[in-house]
C-alpha cells in the first residue's frame, strides 16, 4: 500500500526516462520472501514485478497519463522461466521494459539479475481498460496522447502469442 501511496505522489513529476527505456530497481530477499525450499516463493516474483512496473509507469510519465484519461492495464498474461534460484537476503535487480505493443495488448519484458546474472526471465502481456472494457493500445495512445509506433514485437514474443493462440482455441472446443 505504500508503495502505491509513494506511486501516486510522485506521478506528476517530470518523466525521467523514455517509454522503451530500461528501468531498475534493486531488492533483497527478505524472510518473509521465501519458501521450504529456502529461495524466492514464486508468488513473490509477481509482487516484485508489479512494483517494478508500477515505477516503470511512474518514471516513464505513463502512470500519470494513464490516470488522467481514466484508463489502466490489466495483466493477461505472464511467462515466467525461473533460471537460478534466489536466496534469503540476496541482492537482486528487476529489470523492466515495454518491448511493444499489438492491436490488443502492451507487451513487457521483465528480468531478474543478481551479480550480472540472469536469474529469472518473464514476458507478460497487458490489456489496457476504459470503462469496464478493454481498449487498443492505439486507442489508449490517443486518450494520453503518448502517439509512438511500436518497435517490431521480438521473435520470441510472436512465437509466444501462437502458443497462446493455440491454448485458447483448445480451451475454446472444450
Amino acid at each position: 500500500m505504500l508503495e502505491l501511496i509513494s506511486a501516486a505522489r510522485r506521478r506528476k513529476r517530470p518523466p525521467t526516462h523514455q517509454l522503451f527505456d530500461v528501468v531498475t530497481m534493486e531488492f533483497r530477499v527478505g524472510l518473509l520472501d521465501i519458501d521450504l525450499n529456502m529461495h524466492l516463493n514464486n508468488a513473490k516474483y509477481l509482487k516484485f514485478m508489479d512494483r517494478s512496473r508500477l515505477e516503470h509507469a511512474v518514471v516513464t510519465g505513463l502512470l500519470n497519463r494513464m490516470l488522467e484519461a481514466r484508463c489502466n492495464g490489466v495483466v493477461a498474461n505472464t511467462e515466467i522461466a525461473y533460471i537460478r534460484e534466489l536466496r534469503p537476503y540476496q541482492q537482486f535487480q528487476v529489470h523492466t521494459r515495454i518491448l511493444g505493443w499489438d492491436d490488443k495488448y502492451v507487451y513487457y519484458d521483465q528480468r531478474f539479475e543478481s551479480q550480472r546474472k540472469l536469474h529469472t526471465h518473464a514476458l507478460l502481456r497487458v490489456a489496457n481498460v476504459y470503462g469496464g472494457k478493454s481498449v487498443s493500445p492505439q486507442t489508449v495512445q490517443e486518450m494520453t496522447g503518448i502517439n509512438l509506433t511500436s518497435p517490431a514485437l521480438p521473435e520470441y514474443v510472436e512465437q509466444w502469442k501462437r502458443l497462446l493462440q493455440t491454448k485458447r482455441r483448445l480451451t475454446e472446443s472444450d
